[in-house]
């Protein structure tokens, strides 16, 4: 038997329904703070509304998206410019084998070309695989929210965790967005 082909490409927005499955398992845990799935309208303009901006990954095993992430603006202050907040989902049957890290760092490796110098994960506890996996990604833990978010009938601590992908020493250059860097580049890291 072949081992399973996996890639990475950009999301369209007719990855949503397939995006829409993986996700829709998570809302009925505390793994993510949405409490009802969302039509696959509403999350077709999810990604419509990254799109050229920040980047939105799909894995694919075989030709079949099994898992994503994505980056988006961490506050809407101009001076978070070059802050993003992380998002990563597979599919309950791919977790725990290394795509996790693979696609966080193609994430990474994007936004760095864009000129993002911080990345930021929220994970609401307790999910010890998510923070391991920020752990082994080089995040450090930088705090812990009490008691902020309440969700099937319980208040959950949320975790922080912060990793610089950028030279925070200096002075950035305006953030491009993702429709503005090199197409070949893009690509290289999607491929490597």
């Amino acid at each position: 038997m072949n081992e399973p082909v996996h890639t990475f490409r950009l999301a369209t927005p007719d990855d949503a329904e397939a995006l829409l499955k993986i996700y829709e398992p998570y809302i009925a845990t505390t793994v993510t703070n949405e409490t009802e799935v969302p039509s696959v309208e509403e999350f077709r303009q999810r990604i419509v509304d990254r799109d050229g901006v920040y980047p939105y990954i799909v894995c694919e095993e075989d030709g079949r998206p099994v898992g994503y992430a994505y980056g988006s603006r961490l506050f809407s202050r101009a001076a978070y410019a070059w802050a993003a907040e992380l998002s990563v989902y597979f599919s309950t049957d791919h977790r725990g084998r290394g795509l996790g890290r693979a696609i966080y760092g193609k994430l990474f490796d994007l936004l760095a070309l864009q000129g993002v110098r911080t990345v930021v994960g929220k994970v609401v506890c307790p999910n010890p695989k998510s923070d391991h996996l920020h752990q082994k990604m080089g995040f450090e833990h930088v705090g812990t929210l009490r008691a902020a978010s309440y969700k099937l009938g319980s208040w959950h601590d949320v975790n922080l965790w912060e990793k610089h992908i950028g030279n925070v020493e200096a002075a950035p250059e305006p953030l491009r967005p993702l429709a503005e860097v090199d197409p070949e580049a893009v690509r290289t890291i999607l491929k490597a």
